[in-house]
């Protein structure tokens, strides 16, 4: 991560290799190689270049014209990078990315050891010398990560949260990596990779617990949490002469959402008296998202023509405002009011499950199965036998799956909602109109630009409005 945490989920790789009795030397020789070119990369990546420093000589010179408000922003930047991925969150992350490969890598070593055993011109002292350094060789790459994740968790703790992480997981971490270095039983990998497997089930259970998904400013960043009265703009606001709202502080509850990259809710109080809700993202390139919420803005520009006498229109793209911070964080103003489709469509499911003449067999279980369950058992109804590979499902089972879920579903959900959250008949029909329109226009727009991942998570609505 930029500007904090220097580390990135990228930059952490397992190498490939195929291990055989007869190429132990060539494998420890491309474990060293893929060290150096990590390095490597390391040092190629801070070698600034033209862009970066034409940004420098622009920061340099704005902070001759106003050097509290350059500082102020650089400080609020910094501590919102810090804040990107927490230590936990970032062990948590890797070990979960890389689980497969770890997997592997012990059936790996698994059927090494039966060859050595196997062979039945060794003796057992060099059947068991074999053995420790296959399991040295073929656990190397593993152990790289997890030293590489320790240097970056093992310094000098600067917040409270950082300080409670290394009383707690510090030792365990340090112990974990000594016995993956110098096993009791390499002859048994599933026993030799043990503790690593319940340090992740540790950090695992953390996130289970509903309290790890609000943590305190305080604790995370105390620099964030003492700014009073700053010069900063809020972000994502328009600022003219009349109008320059700024950053008074920050609200101490910080909400972490529970999806794989961890985004924190962020509340900053404006120097209006008004509060102003962000989704901090980190991990994640939100350029594009900015540029797509421009284009939205410009369309809407072009759509303007055809507003009504009233100066309404309806052909409008609703949208908000993204603000990167760099190449691997940003903002996003928070949209209040809406509801994600499919929260619409959990609720019927809910409903449903709540009818004591459920017999539907995905409605009578006690947990509302999620949408893909729902599609992989109707694949197996259909004698789809591995739904693992995609390739192997035949085209008119898919049609007929998908036929079948719509038929289960009603086609009336949305304007249910729409009509029980109207307060009378035009109110009704205003929404209506107003989602009729906003659904055109966002199909369309999405159509011309190629938007993806439209799943009904991604799409929000407002009930109020009908704006999409």
């Amino acid at each position: 991560l930029e500007g904090g945490l220097k580390f990135d989920f990228s930059e952490i790789k397992l190498p490939k290799d195929c291990l055989s009795q007869n190429n132990d030397e060539n494998e420890e020789n491309d474990l060293d190689n893929d060290e150096d070119n990590y390095e490597s990369d390391n040092e190629e990546s801070g070698t600034p270049n033209t862009l970066q420093s034409c940004f420098k000589t622009m920061v340099d010179i704005l902070s001759k014209q106003d050097p509290e408000t350059i500082t102020q922003v650089q400080t609020l930047v910094k501590e919102l990078r810090r804040i990107t991925l927490l230590w936990d969150e970032l062990w948590l992350g890797t070990l979960a990315q890389h689980q497969s490969e770890i997997s592997k890598r012990q059936h790996q070593l698994e059927y090494e050891i039966e060859k050595v055993n196997d062979n039945t011109n060794l003796t057992k002292e060099e059947r068991s010398s074999l053995i420790i350094e296959k399991h040295r060789i073929i656990i190397k790459p593993i152990i790289f990560v997890l030293e590489q994740l320790n240097d970056v968790t093992n310094v000098e703790p600067e917040t409270p949260h950082e300080k409670q992480f290394q009383e707690k997981y510090l030792e365990d971490i340090n112990s974990v990596i000594e016995k993956l270095k110098n096993p009791l039983h390499p002859e048994r990998p599933k026993d030799s990779l043990a503790p690593l497997k319940q340090l992740q089930k540790k950090f695992q259970q953390k996130f289970h617990k509903r309290a790890s998904y609000s943590l305190k400013m305080q604790d995370i960043s105390p620099v964030l949490h003492a700014i009073k009265n700053t010069m900063i703009a809020m972000p994502g606001l328009a600022t003219t002469a009349k109008r320059n709202i700024t950053i008074s502080h920050v609200h101490n509850i910080v909400s972490i959402l529970p999806t794989k990259t961890k985004p924190k809710k962020l509340v900053f109080y404006g120097s209006d008296g008004q509060t102003y809700t962000y989704l901090f993202k980190g991990l994640e390139d939100l350029h594009l998202d900015e540029r797509i919420m421009q284009f939205l803005s410009i369309a809407n520009t072009m759509m303007a023509r055809n507003a009504d006498p009233a100066g309404n229109n309806l052909y409008c793209a609703r949208h908000y405002s993204v603000i990167p911070l760099g190449p691997r964080s940003g903002l996003i103003s928070w949209v209040d009011g809406t509801t994600p489709v499919f929260a619409l469509y959990k609720r019927w499911q809910q409903r449903e499950l709540a009818k004591p003449n459920a017999k539907d067999f995905h409605l009578a279980s006690a947990t509302v199965p999620r949408p893909s369950e729902l599609f992989y058992n109707k694949l197996v109804e259909h004698g789809v036998k591995n739904i693992d590979n995609r390739k192997e499902w035949p085209l008119s089972t898919l049609k007929e799956v998908l036929t079948e879920l719509m038929a289960e579903t009603p086609d009336d959900l949305i304007s249910k909602e729409l009509w029980c959250n109207a307060v009378s008949t035009t109110s009704w029909w205003q929404v209506v109109k107003r989602y009729s329109y906003s659904v055109a226009v966002m199909s369309i727009i999405g159509y011309i630009i190629g938007l993806g991942d439209r799943h009904l998570d991604n799409v929000l609505i407002d009930l109020l409005t009908g704006d999409v």
